[in-house]
């Protein structure tokens, strides 16, 4: 019994959907923690440009855990991708809790829905690339 090579593996073309979609929404939830920090300014900065430099740090600070996984999405690797699918999950959280804190406005709804994509698309990235890995 010969195994079939990779690239006529049905699961390649999914896998690359799924990954397009998981960066695509990885990127988003890096814009909409930008937008949201930035549309929420702490009240002791000053406005021009120390108003943007703060709430880029402050943006950054809630975005280094999702950068952590970098190497590994740039490496393809499902081991990545499902780590970040559980890690996910805490952003998932807070971003309901932020869905219903008045004045969140629509940055609760777009962090949960960057999240939830985040999510399915890790997850089926994941299962399938192993399964286009294992040559299935």
């Amino acid at each position: 019994m010969t195994q079939l090579p990779a690239a006529s593996c049905p699961f390649v073309a999914k896998a690359a959907l799924a990954y397009r979609v998981l960066v695509s929404s990885y990127i988003a939830m890096l814009l909409v923690l930008l937008g949201a920090t930035l549309s929420h300014p702490p009240p002791t900065a000053e406005p021009g440009l120390m108003l943007w430099l703060t709430g880029i740090g402050i943006a950054l600070f809630k975005a280094l855990p999702l950068m952590l996984f970098i190497p590994g999405l740039v490496a393809r690797s499902h081991k990545s991708a499902s780590w970040l699918a559980y890690m996910i999950l805490l952003y998932f959280v807070v971003s309901v809790l932020g869905v219903f804190t008045p004045g969140s406005g629509i940055w609760g709804w777009l962090l949960v829905l960057a999240s939830l994509a985040i999510f399915v698309s890790a997850i089926l990235f994941t299962r399938w690339q192993k399964r286009v890995e294992a040559g299935l």
